[in-house]
């Protein structure tokens, strides 16, 4: 899944728990920052070779903050995929952070 800069991912689009389903990103290039956990609370600074895991049902959104376009390779454990994302509101405090954010159309 690529991400140009300053894209937010198109499977987390605004932070979404994907029901049920359990994510795994490997970020192949690129950076991405991820807020994870009830009220995106959590933080995390993703760079070429590292992974992480998102349990069910916890909301999280990937926001491609570095230099150059992010490519990840995204697994689910939803067969649905996206039929299964419940999509949120951005935090108030996040969003006067990160300023508006395209969500990948991709």
């Amino acid at each position: 899944m690529p991400a140009p800069l300053g894209d937010a991912g198109r499977v987390s689009g605004p932070p979404s728990p994907a029901r049920g389903a359990r994510v795994g990103h490997f970020i192949q290039s690129g950076q991405v920052e991820v807020w994870h956990g009830e009220g995106l609370a959590e933080h995390v600074i993703l760079r070429a070779g590292d992974y992480i895991h998102i349990p069910a049902d916890t909301p999280h959104l990937p926001v491609n903050t570095g230099d150059q376009d992010m490519v990840c390779l995204v697994a689910r454990t939803d067969p649905d995929e996206q039929e299964g994302v419940r999509l949120l509101d951005l935090p108030s405090w996040l969003e006067s952070r990160l300023g508006p954010l395209p969500v990948g159309a991709g």
